[in-house]
């Protein structure tokens, strides 16, 4: 997805914010604590299988190595808010600017919003997306985005 990449020399450096702007964390981590035991159990059997199969202590520790690096937004906080610009997406020392203009289709699911660069994504299509959980209340983003990204398809469930 097209965006505009800022790193920060440092990560408490104060942001200027607007006024009436959208913004929550999310940290599945922490927000979802009920489900959040899968991620070591998970990344436990990708180790288990990997030496199932290749019979390679160093060889599992590298997938389960490479299976965490892999999943790092579930390790860290990530605020999300929209603006007038795009969407901005902080996580500690980046900020991830997605202008409006960048989103050609979005897709409203039930726990979030999957965001495309394409206007006809296909199913791998999710996989260079962006996927936008929702704040406390749901519709402050859909209206939001259907606001800014009126030139975008909405695509069905």
């Amino acid at each position: 997805m097209g965006s505009t990449i800022i790193s920060l020399t440092s990560p408490s450096e104060p942001q200027s914010f607007a006024a009436g702007s959208l913004r929550w964390r999310s940290w599945p981590l922490v927000d979802q604590l009920a489900w959040s035991w899968l991620i070591p159990v998970g990344i436990a059997l990708v180790g288990l299988f990997v030496f199932w199969q290749g019979g390679s202590p160093p060889l599992a520790i590298a997938a389960m190595i490479v299976t965490t690096i892999s999943i790092w937004p579930m390790w860290m906080p990530t605020t999300f808010e929209v603006t007038s610009l795009g969407l901005r997406r902080k996580t500690p020392r980046r900020i991830r600017l997605i202008p409006w203009q960048a989103i050609h289709a979005y897709q409203l699911r039930t726990t979030g919003v999957m965001l495309f660069q394409q206007p006809d994504p296909s199913r791998l299509n999710v996989l260079s997306g962006l996927f936008v959980p929702y704040p406390r209340d749901a519709d402050e983003l859909v209206v939001a985005l259907r606001l800014y990204v009126s030139h975008a398809t909405e695509l069905p469930r």
